[in-house]
């Protein structure tokens, strides 16, 4: 097989995912299947080229000072390509890392989806100076959680590991669901179509909320695979993220946030 594909190597790792995978003279990989080697942590051995970092045959050096016999050691790469399975001694200057000492360059989806997560806490953060300033107190407690989420889906997502299926703002995702699609039940106000002369914070709220569903949009981009989403639990974070925000809207039109 001269091209290594994406699919391929997802059978090939149904079962158990190897440490090294063998490129023979010839054959080349995807960019999708050298983005899942370096995802999954798998080392690209090109060739011939020995998988292990000492050097085959090397003989064991003494040290003058004590008169005992240890292995010479050789000093491994720092970095590895996510994309390709290059080696780096030092990080370029293009390149930053996913996960570990993985790298890929600045404009990967999944860093251009991080820089929208980073983008998006600091408008929760002028957004909270300005609820407090109007004594707002509730508000500024409910842009904490919203801002608490936002910095633990950034950690899970460089970590690897998988965001909890927890509340948001006290309400379940079945809550969630019905107070944002019957708001008069709940919070005395009808559903909300913003419009200029609503009041800056609602305005606000508002922005945030575009700004949250553009990250869902970000996320799944740099998240789906060919037929199926990496990663659901981050997409389906940020659909929740978006509703509390609505929800917080329609407290603010009725009068919660006072």
């Amino acid at each position: 097989m001269k091209v290594i594909s994406e699919s391929y190597l997802r059978d090939l790792f149904r079962k158990d995912v190897p440490e090294t995978f063998r490129l023979e003279e010839g054959q080349i990989l995807t960019p999708s299947a050298s983005q899942l080697l370096g995802e999954k942590g798998v080392k690209v051995v090109r060739g011939v080229e020995e998988p292990c970092t000492s050097q085959p045959g090397a003989a064991p050096k003494k040290t003058e000072a004590e008169g005992k016999t240890e292995e010479t050691k050789v000093a491994g790469p720092r970095y590895v390509s996510a994309i390709d399975g290059g080696l780096y001694e030092t990080k370029p200057e293009h390149m930053t890392q996913l996960t570990g000492n993985r790298l890929v360059p600045k404009d990967h989806p999944r860093i251009v989806f991080r820089g929208r997560l980073d983008t998006c806490q600091g408008e929760i953060l002028l957004l909270q100076a300005k609820a407090h300033d109007a004594g707002k107190k509730a508000l500024v407690a409910d842009l904490s959680e919203i801002l608490e989420w936002t910095r633990d889906i950034m950690r899970r997502d460089v970590l690897d590991i998988p965001v909890p299926d927890k509340p948001i703002l006290g309400l379940s995702d079945a809550e969630l669901r019905a107070h944002s699609h019957n708001p008069k039940k709940y919070y005395g106000v009808g559903h909300l179509l913003p419009a200029y002369d609503m009041g800056e914070m609602i305005l606000r709220l508002n922005r945030l909320r575009a700004q949250i569903r553009e990250m869902e949009v970000s996320a799944v981009s740099a998240l789906k695979e060919t037929f199926h989403l990496d990663k659901p639990d981050i997409v389906q974070a940020l659909n929740r993220m978006s509703s509390a925000i609505y929800i917080m809207m329609l407290k603010d039109k009725g009068g919660m946030y006072t």
